[in-house]
């Protein structure tokens, strides 16, 4: 690094040698050897030439999670149910989704059956082997954009699944996607935790990114969860779109403000190869580092006058400079999910295309199996892949108090 440094006459990263994607992962297990927050940060930053500031920032968001970390059971897990449709494709996102609106009827009707039988299966292996699903996140894609119908379907099959759980999470995202109806249902069926995701207030920036929706729907989709009585609303936002300013982000934060969601996300924007910005003239607008981290800098300090407090973070390959994804939430309104997610201290199980199964169980080497991301390829697979889910949570599991 040092050499690097002299080479390219860069100034020093405020991660210093810290190159994953998880570097809570490496304050925890600091913790757990016994360390001090104030030991932790003077290791951080004589060990790892982490900078003073990214070293206190790393030591709260640990401090605040350690609760989340150490203090479950064995066989307690989450559940990730994956639905990998959306409205449009927004041109900074490479996830593999589908249109709905291109998708024939009879083909969401069998994806809808394959997803609910997914669910039954893990509902049968939580019972037979003990496990105890505390938190539930439905992800994607989008969720909502699949029919009212539908919707009602999956939720009522997670419903069961939901008996111990603390917390459970559906990410509404597009308010194209979502109607009072559809809220309504998911409060009924026990979502306690709801995801807006306007990702930006300023309308010219919706259209330049393929949101098929307005600012007041915005508006309106958040009145429709409160109204529903949803405990914990989040809301993402993104620094670095193209053609965004300083002003921008300003504006998005005074939103913010005005509507006092419980959980605050600010990512940075990360340009992916599989993403439509990749090779679209828009990449030429995108702004430059310098105006990012100012970005980033006014909404933490936006974010902490209002008395949100950081409790997850994670850097993103293909990610601008030194930035990072940083959760942000009201006192007592974390997100469990993300915490034990992120962490990689709790046993995590997969339901639906493209999600992850990692077994987590103290002392033992993590044990990981994945769901194919293409729709048709794991319809065609869930039998095998169900069956092969089963015998891992065995193996790992037997023998296991």
């Amino acid at each position: 690094l040092e050499a690097c440094r002299t080479l390219t006459k860069r100034p020093p990263s405020p991660w210093g040698k810290l190159t994953g994607v998880r570097p809570i992962k490496l304050v925890h297990t600091l913790l757990d050897e016994g360390l001090s927050p104030e030991g932790v940060r003077h290791r951080l930053c004589k060990d790892f030439d982490v900078a003073d500031r990214t070293a206190d920032l790393l030591v709260q968001v640990a401090v605040t999670q350690r609760p989340y970390v150490v203090q479950h059971e064995i066989r307690d897990a989450a559940l990730y149910v994956g639905i990998p449709y959306c409205a449009s494709h927004c041109l900074y996102c490479s996830f593999p989704s589908r249109l709905v609106g291109n998708e024939r009827a009879e083909r969401l009707l069998d994806f809808t059956n394959k997803l609910i039988e997914d669910i039954q299966d893990v509902q049968r292996l939580c019972s037979d082997t003990g496990i105890r699903i505390d938190s539930i996140y439905v992800g994607g894609g989008t969720p909502t954009s699949l029919s009212v119908e539908a919707v009602e379907r999956i939720m009522s099959a997670l419903r069961p699944l939901s008996e111990a759980c603390r917390e459970w999470t559906v990410e509404a995202g597009r308010p194209d996607t979502m109607t009072e109806e559809k809220a309504r249902i998911l409060r009924a069926c026990g979502v306690d935790r709801i995801s807006i995701n306007p990702q930006t207030m300023q309308q010219h920036l919706l259209d330049a990114l393929g949101r098929r929706h307005t600012v007041k729907d915005i508006y309106r989709m958040f009145e429709y969860c409160r109204n529903a009585g949803f405990s914990v609303i989040n809301m993402d936002f993104i620094a670095g779109l193209p053609g965004q300013t300083v002003e921008d982000m300003r504006q998005n934060l005074e939103a913010v403000c005005q509507l006092a969601p419980e959980n605050v996300t600010i990512h940075t924007l990360a340009l992916k190869k599989g993403a439509p910005l990749f090779r679209h003239t828009l990449r030429e607008e995108i702004p430059p580092v310098q105006v990012v981290e100012e970005m980033v800098t006014s909404a933490e300090e936006a974010l902490c006058r209002q008395e949100y407090v950081p409790y997850y973070l994670y850097r993103q390959q293909y990610m601008a400079a030194e930035f990072a994804n940083i959760g942000y939430a009201k006192d007592g309104a974390v997100s469990r999910y993300n915490i034990e997610m992120m962490e990689e201290r709790q046993t995590v199980l997969g339901v639906g295309p493209g999600s992850a199964t990692k077994f987590i169980v103290p002392h033992m080497k993590m044990e990981k199996m994945y769901m194919p991301k293409d729709i048709g390829q794991y319809t065609e697979a869930l039998t095998e892949r169900m069956k092969r889910r089963r015998l891992l949570c065995t193996s790992v599991y037997e023998g296991v108090n």
